[in-house]
């Protein structure tokens, strides 16, 4: 997740999603580390665009991004399209 402390969206999702995510059952097999906007990403991951906007959600399986999840609307949401990842 590349977040921002002045984001509304970022704090929403944090209030919503963020409290309960390691307890979600995705958290085993896609874990989420938070970059701070502006931050570098972690060594070793490949994005294939620059990130512009926060929050971004990023699925990354073995250092490359697989998708992106630009913003956030609402719980429901998130957690459908988390969903989808996490069948694959």
């Amino acid at each position: 997740m590349v977040t921002s402390d002045y984001c509304p969206f970022c704090q929403a999702w944090e209030r919503d999603i963020g409290v309960v995510y390691d307890k979600s059952p995705y958290a085993p097999s896609l874990p989420l580390t938070r970059v701070e906007m502006g931050s570098a990403m972690p060594e070793g991951v490949s994005l294939q665009a620059p990130v512009v906007g926060t929050p971004t959600f990023l699925i990354i399986q073995d250092g490359r991004e697989i998708d992106r999840q630009r913003g956030y609307d609402d719980a429901e949401m998130f957690w459908w399209w988390l969903s989808e990842h996490a069948a694959e």
